[in-house]
């Protein structure tokens, strides 16, 4: 039987002598072999076909899901961003208030001290004044 078998093996293209056999036909083999393989296999072709349509599907969702929570996001951020330059122009102008009413404060301590100076050298000053203007005049000192 295994005689018999053997005569037909596949063997070379034609040309040169060789021992008996069937000739060797390989794309024919090939593709016979491969078509079972693939006619098996348009199923799965096609599940995966529907799970890539599926899953495009699902990441245009996705998409635009995150589009509109990342507009809802710098929508939030714009207002934070406003409230906190208001908040930051309020402390602003509070803590330029606060330190105008401190510059005024010094000012009015600082013209108090020269009011105090004032009164203890006015009665000196007037009176040495008024002696210098008797004496120019040429009147008692």
């Amino acid at each position: 039987m295994s005689d018999f078998l053997q005569r037909f093996r596949p063997t070379g293209v034609p040309g040169a002598a060789a021992p008996t056999g069937v000739p060797a036909d390989y794309a024919a083999d090939q593709s016979t072999e491969l078509d079972m393989v693939f006619s098996a296999l348009a199923d799965v072709r096609a599940a995966c076909a529907d799970m890539r349509a599926t899953a495009e599907h699902h990441a245009g969702e996705i998409r635009e899901r995150a589009r509109v929570q990342a507009a809802a996001v710098a929508s939030a951020a714009r207002h934070t961003a406003e409230a906190e330059r208001a908040q930051a122009a309020a402390t602003a102008g509070r803590e330029a208030d606060e330190e105008e009413r401190a510059v005024l404060r010094a000012a009015e301590r600082a013209a108090d001290d020269v009011r105090a100076r004032a009164e203890v050298r006015m009665p000196a000053e007037v009176a040495r004044i008024v002696a210098e203007v008797r004496g120019l005049a040429g009147g008692p000192s």
